[in-house]
């Protein structure tokens, strides 16, 4: 195994522990420790709210692997540099197909179903209402830190897909083919 190989695999086996593990425990954590000065619930039917927390579970966790896939078959790389540090290489070719025709941002918005869909398992305003300071601290990091390297990176390709495309809620494009390019 070469360099990049190990990268890769530190960078998905830490990311995957951060994603999947970590910031599922701290709503946990932060649902039991607070829930109790709410006094609210989000929905008191525990079927539906199962049923709905299935949904957007699933739903965010296939939309964050479906494109975390293209985006390292089609852009050769990976999503995330932080304080100018790879977390894996940087992608090579701009991405537009798959979901990422239908938002800017689909690991990020998979991402926050996943955690919403956490949040109203548990039933919790307080873990609702941090997977919304979540997602606003992550579009504004988008905004200020991954927007302008992609600006960099793929110039007027990247600035006419930002045009067209949604940077956060998927939304259906009409009959619009993005070329990669």
């Amino acid at each position: 195994m070469d360099g990049r190989t190990i990268r890769d695999i530190l960078g998905y086996l830490i990311g995957g522990l951060l994603v999947m593990v970590l910031i599922p425990l701290g709503l946990y954590r932060a649902s039991q420790a607070f829930d109790h000065v709410t006094g609210m619930h989000l929905i008191p039917i525990a079927s539906l709210r199962v049923t709905v927390a299935v949904i957007l579970s699933f739903s965010g966790l296939l939309f964050a692997v479906w494109s975390n896939v293209g985006l390292n078959r089609i852009g050769k790389g990976g999503p995330l540099e932080v304080a100018g540090v790879e977390i894996s290489p940087k992608t090579e070719t701009l991405v537009t197909t798959g979901p990422y025709k239908y938002t800017r941002n689909p690991m990020l918005f998979g991402t926050c179903l996943f955690y919403y869909g956490e949040a109203v398992y548990l039933n919790s305003v307080i873990a609702s209402a941090l997977v919304t300071v979540f997602m606003i601290f992550m579009l504004v990091f988008v905004k200020k830190v991954e927007e302008p390297r992609l600006v960099k990176d793929f110039g007027t390709d990247y600035e006419w897909y930002r045009q067209q495309v949604s940077m956060f809620i998927p939304r259906i494009q009409k009959r619009q083919r993005f070329k990669n390019v």
